[in-house]
């Protein structure tokens, strides 16, 4: 699977999650940029920036397996350092899997090491329900059946958190996304079958949104009732879940090509199931 792009994105939409991974004591607000270390054209991909000067740069690796990590990581120390003397640097790389980690010596021993799944795991019996545990599970449950049985649940524990709304936002997409890849033989409507029901926030995501947009290119595309009519049920319950029977049957009843555009537009416009009119 791929994770290096989503575990940045996470750690720049929550970098206090790196010290609740890592059980390094927190310095207090940080920031999460990239930084480019031009003396020899290498960018540091993910750095913890301290607002507190006299606090240490931590320079962050999350990875697979990749025997020049902690060559890289030093490195990325050194060049910082030679340009920014005084400040204290720590590297820290995040391993999925504790076997992942190809342990170079000396450099393995100036660099902390955590495996994510482990230090998961230890949060997960503490608090089950944090959106930190929920958004990796897509990467650490190791039974497909319970994660689609669990999925819906730890997408819940993401969008219904108290977190910023935008922070909401990029972690149900970091989430879908990975269960996109552990499901690689499900196509999007069946991913949208696995989460949808008690989650009509999935239409906020940008899966949720490529969802709503298949529909509407499926019907377009058909041009028919049928086709127009399998569109607005597939918007209808990804953004309100499983629809009531009297609606179901009032669709299906349609045969106006021109009426099921017109309800399908209405499906993407309304906030709420009990604003929709199916009989009018």
């Amino acid at each position: 699977m791929r994770t290096d792009k989503q575990m940045y994105k996470i750690l720049e939409a929550c970098p206090d999650w790196f010290f609740d991974l890592t059980q390094i004591a927190n310095p207090g607000p940080c920031s999460f940029p990239s930084m480019a270390l031009k003396e020899v054209e290498v960018t540091a991909d993910g750095v913890l920036e301290p607002q507190a000067v006299d606090q240490p740069f931590f320079f962050v690796f999350q990875a697979q397996y990749d025997d020049s990590v902690y060559v890289r990581l030093v490195l990325e120390m050194a060049l910082f350092q030679r340009h920014h003397p005084g400040r204290q640097v720590e590297g820290v790389i995040l391993f999925l899997d504790s076997r992942l980690d190809p342990k170079t010596e000396p450099w393995r021993r100036v660099i902390r090491v955590y495996s994510v799944a482990d230090q998961l795991s230890e949060l997960q019996k503490r608090t089950p329900k944090r959106p930190l545990v929920s958004v990796f599970q897509p990467l650490t449950e190791s039974s497909d059946e319970n994660l689609a049985l669990n999925a819906a649940e730890c997408y819940h524990h993401i969008v219904d958190s108290e977190l910023d709304s935008l922070v909401k936002n990029v972690l149900a997409d970091v989430f879908v996304s990975w269960l996109e890849q552990r499901f690689r033989d499900k196509g999007k409507q069946e991913i949208e079958e696995m989460l949808v029901g008690a989650l009509p926030d999935l239409t906020e995501t940008q899966s949720g949104k490529d969802l709503i947009q298949i529909g509407v290119e499926k019907g377009k595309a058909e041009g028919k009732a049928e086709g127009k009519r399998d569109s607005l049920l597939l918007v209808l319950k990804v953004r309100f879940g499983r629809l009531p029977e009297d609606i179901l049957q009032a669709i299906v009843d349609i045969e106006s090509v021109e009426r099921l555009e017109a309800l399908t537009e209405q499906a993407l416009q309304i906030k709420s199931l009990s604003e929709f009119d199916a009989k009018a």
